[in-house]
C-alpha cells in the first residue's frame, strides 16, 4: 500500500524536504500520485526511510547507509555500526555519548545474526528503546551561529519550477561544471525562488548556482549573475533543513551585533560535496551590523 509524503513525514517525524533530500542522494525512489501529483512511497521505499532515519540519528554517513540498503542484512548493519564506533573513538571526548549509544544498538542487532532486515516495527522499537534511555543526541547540539564574509563571485545559475525542482535545477549546472573541468574549484549555492513553496504537490522554484572564473564562457542553457558577497550568518544544516533554518533565525534574533539583511541579498544554501555524506549543506543568511 502506498503512503503520501506528508503522511509518511508525520509518521517518521521528518520534514518532506528531508525526504526529498534523501531521495536526491539516491537512497530510495518515490512515485507520483496521478490525481494529486504528490510523492507517494511503496513498502520498499518506506522500509528504506525507516532505516535511514534511524541510522542518521546515529550519525552514520550516507555512504555507509547506502551499503546497508543494498544488502539489507543485519550482518552488514553490524559492520557499519562497528566502523562508526571505530571512527568515533578517534575523538573519544567529543563522541563518548554517541559511542555508548552505538554500542548499545550493536548489542541488540548482533542477536539477529544474518537475518534479512524486513520488519519496520522492530526498527521503530529499537529507536524508541534508545530514546527512552536518553541515548540519542540532537545532531545540531553545539552548532553555533558564525558570522563570515563571502567574497563577491561571478556565478552561473539555473532555475527550475516544478513540484520537485531541486534536481532539475542542480543537474544541468553540475553536468556543465564537469564538462568544463571546473568541478574542483566551483562553490555551489542553492535556494528557493519564486514561486515560493506553498504546500505539498504545488509547484515552486529552486535555483542552483556555481562560482566560476572570469573569462569562462557560459553555455546558452545557463545564465550568469554576480553575487555581491558580504556578511553572512553561517550554520551547518542537519537533515532537517527547514528546522535548521528556524534554528539559524532563532540564534540570529538573539544576537546583539547582527540582524538579517535578506531584503537586500539572497539567502543561500551552500552545497559542499562530502564523499561520506553526499552534500553537506551550509545555511547562509545575509546580515548587517545593528545600529
Amino acid at each position: 500500500m502506498n503512503i503520501s509524503i506528508h503522511k509518511l513525514s508525520a509518521q517518521v517525524g521528518l520534514t518532506s524536504r528531508t525526504l526529498r533530500h534523501w531521495e536526491a542522494e539516491g537512497l530510495f525512489c518515490s512515485m507520483r500520485d496521478k490525481d494529486s501529483g504528490w510523492r507517494v512511497y511503496d513498502e520498499t521505499a518506506t522500509h528504506c526511510i525507516y532505516i535511514i532515519a534511524l541510522l542518521r540519528k546515529l550519525d552514520v554517513p550516507i555512504k555507509e547507509i547506502k551499503a546497508v540498503l543494498d544488502e539489507k542484512t543485519y550482518a552488514c548493519l553490524c559492520d557499519v555500526i562497528k566502523k562508526q564506533i571505530s571512527a568515533l573513538r578517534t575523538n573519544v571526548e567529543k563522541h563518548t555519548s554517541m559511542e555508548k549509544c552505538l554500542i548499545h544498538f550493536l548489542s541488540v542487532l548482533e542477536k539477529e545474526g544474518n537475518q534479512v532486515i524486513e520488519d519496520i516495527q522492530v526498527l521503530q522499537l529499537l529507536k524508541n528503546e534508545m530514546e527512552e534511555k536518553n541515548m540519542l543526541n540532537a545532531q545540531n547540539k553545539g552548532n553555533t551561529l558564525q558570522v563570515i564574509t563571502l567574497p563577491p563571485m561571478r556565478v552561473v545559475y539555473n532555475i527550475a519550477v516544478s513540484i520537485s525542482p531541486e534536481g532539475e535545477a542542480m543537474n544541468p549546472v553540475l553536468e556543465w561544471l564537469e564538462a568544463a573541468n571546473l568541478t574542483g574549484t566551483a562553490r555551489l549555492f542553492g535556494g528557493d525562488m519564486p514561486p515560493m513553496p506553498s504546500g505539498e504537490g504545488k509547484p515552486y522554484g529552486y535555483g542552483m548556482c556555481a562560482s566560476i572564473p572570469e573569462g569562462v564562457g557560459i553555455p546558452n542553457h545557463l545564465k550568469e549573475m554576480r553575487l555581491p558577497g558580504g556578511l553572512y550568518a553561517r550554520l551547518e544544516s542537519t537533515d532537517d533543513i527547514p528546522g535548521s533554518w528556524q534554528e539559524l533565525m532563532r540564534q540570529l534574533s538573539a544576537d546583539d551585533k547582527y540582524e538579517s539583511d535578506n531584503k537586500a541579498r539572497l539567502c543561500l544554501e551552500e552545497h559542499i560535496r562530502n564523499d561520506m555524506n553526499g552534500f553537506l549543506i551550509i545555511l547562509l543568511e545575509p546580515v548587517k551590523a545593528k545600529y
